[in-house]
C-alpha cells in the first residue's frame, strides 16, 4: 500500500513545504527535540555538510561558499526546532509522540487539527534545510544554527558555543518572525519567575465543588499582550475572590494554562465549600460572576464566547488547603500584576515592560497529596532595570503572600536586543524587497524575546535582522501560516543571499 500523499504536495516553495511537512510529522515541543535533531543531522550527514550537535542539540551546519565567491564574508540563518505544545480542550493529542494533522485552506493558509501548527518556527528550520540542500547562485558561506528550547527561555542560545562549533559569520538573518513585509530590528529581553506557595493540608469539611473557565483566546505574551485577550487565570481569582466574601471554602487543586509564555486561555480550580447545604447558591453565584466579567465592555469578542461549568461532586475529597493556604493562593491571584505594565516612552505603540502570568499549577506528592500551587510567569522589557524592579516586585509579593521572599526564584534572564542605527543587511533586504515585490518593510522593534540579543553578546558585534511569512494566532490552536507569503520570503531570502555573495543579478 503506497504512502498517503503529503498534504502540502502541489504547494510552492516545494521544498520548503516538504521539509515542513515531515518536520511536522516529529514530535518536537521545547525539551523534546532530540528526534528533529536527529533528523536535521542526519539531513546534513546525507549531503556531506559540516555538522556540529552539541550535548542540548542544538545543531549547526556549514555550506561553503559558491566557486568564486569565498572571499564574501560568511551569513548565519538561524532559527529554532522547538515549538508551543497547545491544544483544544477536547483534543487526545500526544505532543510526546503524534505528529501534527496538517490542513490546508482556500486562501492557502495551513494549520493543524486540535493543535498549535509549530510554524513558529518550524517554518525557519524547513527553509534553513532548503537552502542548504538547493542553495541559490551564487552564494557566500551560509551557515545555519537550529536552536532548541527557544520557547521556554532561550535555553538553547545561552548553551551554544561559537567557538565549539566553529562559527565565523557576522551577519545574521534570523527566520523567527511572524509578519511579512515587517522587518523587526530589535526585541525586549525577559526572564521567568516561578513563586511557590507551600500547602498546609488538612481535612476537608464540606461538599467538593469545581469551576471551570474554558474557551478564552489565549495568544502570545509578548506580541500580543496589548491586544486585550483576557488571561483565564487572573479571571479564575477575580471569580475566586468575590465568592470569598460570601462562601466559606478551601482550596483542594488549582490548574491553569499550560506554558508562561502563552496567555492561558483556561483555568481549574475544585474547592472544599464548607457550606455544604449552601453548593447550589454558590454554583449560581459562580455562574453570576462569570457573566458580570462577559458583560464588560473592555472584553475583546474573541473572548466572550468563553464557557464556565460548575460540578457538585459526589465525593468529597479527603484533603484540602487550609485557610492560611487558601489566603495564600488568592492573594496572589489578586495582587501579582499581569498584563502590560507600561509603554515606552519613545516608540509609539510599543510596550515596554510586561507581565504574563502563564501557569498555575498544584504539585502533589507520591500520594497525591498537595505540596505547594505553583506561579509561573514571564516578564518581559528592554530595560534591565525594568527587570530588576520586577524581581524585587515579586520577592516582596512572594514575602507578603506567603512569608518568605525566597519563593519567587528566578530563571531563563536574556537580555535585550538593541536597534543599531546603522545595518548594512537591513539596507540590503529593503532594497531587495522593494525591487522584488515594489515593497518597503516596515521597521520595528518588539516586545518579544528573540535569540538576537544572546547571540550578539556570544558572537561580538553582528549586523542582524529578523524576518518571516505571515503567521496568525502563534502559541494557540488557532495558528496559521500562508503559504504564499512563506514563498514570497523564501524567494527574498535567497535573492539577500545572492547579493551578499557580491552579484549584481538577482
Amino acid at each position: 500500500m503506497s504512502d498517503p500523499t503529503p498534504i502540502l504536495s502541489g504547494y510552492e516553495p516545494a521544498s520548503v513545504l516538504s521539509f515542513f511537512e515531515d518536520i511536522c510529522a516529529i514530535p518536537h515541543v521545547s525539551g523534546d527535540e532530540r528526534a528533529i535533531a536527529d533528523y536535521v543531522e542526519q539531513f546534513a550527514k546525507n549531503r556531506c555538510l559540516s555538522c556540529y550537535r552539541d550535548s542540548v542539540h542544538n545543531v549547526f551546519i556549514k555550506l561553503p561558499a559558491s566557486i568564486g565567491y569565498e572571499s564574501a564574508p560568511a551569513v548565519m540563518l538561524q532559527g529554532h526546532t522547538d515549538m508551543v505544545g497547545e491544544k483544544t480542550a477536547d483534543s487526545d493529542h500526544d505532543f510526546a509522540t503524534d505528529g501534527l494533522r496538517l490542513k490546508v485552506d482556500a486562501e492557502g493558509w495551513i494549520s493543524a487539527t486540535d493543535t498549535t501548527l509549530g510554524g513558529d518556527d518550524g517554518i525557519a528550520v524547513a527553509m534553513m534545510l532548503a537552502i542548504l540542500d538547493s542553495p541559490p547562485e551564487p552564494h557566500p558561506a551560509i551557515e545555519c544554527l537550529f536552536t532548541v528550547s527557544e520557547e521556554t527561555g532561550l535555553e538553547g542560545a545561552w548553551a551554544f558555543d561559537p567557538a565549539a562549533a566553529g562559527a565565523t559569520a557576522r551577519t545574521m538573518i534570523n527566520l523567527d518572525s511572524e509578519a511579512e513585509g515587517v522587518l523587526t530590528a530589535g526585541c525586549s529581553g525577559g526572564m521567568r519567575t516561578d513563586i511557590t506557595v507551600p500547602v498546609t493540608g488538612e481535612p476537608a469539611e464540606g461538599v467538593a465543588v469545581t469551576l471551570t473557565l474554558d474557551g478564552f483566546s489565549g495568544g502570545h505574551s509578548g506580541v500580543e499582550i496589548h491586544e486585550g485577550h483576557t488571561n483565564a487565570v487572573k479571571a479564575m481569582g477575580r471569580i475566586l475572590l468575590a465568592l470569598n466574601e460570601k462562601y466559606d471554602f478551601g482550596l483542594i487543586l488549582v490548574s491553569g494554562g499550560g506554558k508562561d509564555n502563552a496567555i492561558p486561555r483556561d483555568c481549574t480550580v475544585t474547592v472544599d465549600l464548607r457550606d455544604t447545604a449552601r453548593a447550589e447558591d454558590f454554583a449560581r453565584d459562580v455562574k453570576a460572576e462569570a457573566e458580570k466579567l462577559r458583560s464588560e465592555p473592555n472584553m475583546i469578542s474573541a473572548d466572550k464566547a468563553f464557557t464556565c461549568t460548575v460540578k457538585i461532586l459526589p465525593e468529597t475529597s479527603a484533603l484540602s488547603m487550609d485557610d492560611k493556604t487558601t489566603h495564600a493562593v488568592l492573594s496572589l491571584l489578586t495582587l501579582v500584576r499581569d498584563g502590560v505594565l507600561s509603554m515606552s516612552a519613545h516608540v509609539k505603540g510599543l510596550v515596554a515592560h510586561s507581565r504574563n502570568l502563564g501557569i498555575i499549577k498544584t504539585i502533589t506528592d507520591g500520594e497525591g497529596k498537595p505540596t505547594a500551587v505553583k506561579f509561573s510567569m514571564s516578564t518581559r522589557s528592554a530595560s534591565g532595570s525594568h527587570l530588576d524592579d520586577s524581581e524585587r516586585e515579586l520577592e516582596m509579593l512572594a514575602l507578603a503572600c506567603t512569608g518568605d521572599g525566597e519563593n519567587a526564584a528566578h530563571r531563563a534572564r536574556y537580555p535585550g536586543w538593541d536597534y543599531a542605527p546603522v545595518s548594512p543587511l537591513r539596507d540590503l533586504w529593503t532594497a531587495v524587497s522593494e525591487r522584488l515585490y515594489g515593497m518597503t518593510p516596515k521597521v520595528e522593534v518588539i516586545h518579544a524575546g528573540l535569540e538576537c540579543g544572546i547571540l550578539c553578546d556570544k558572537l561580538g558585534e553582528m549586523d542582524i535582522i529578523s524576518v518571516g511569512p505571515d503567521m496568525k494566532d502563534i502559541h494557540t490552536p488557532r495558528e496559521m501560516l500562508s503559504i504564499p507569503s512563506v514563498e514570497r520570503t523564501y524567494r527574498l531570502v535567497c535573492a539577500v543571499l545572492t547579493e551578499l555573495a557580491g552579484s549584481e543579478s538577482l
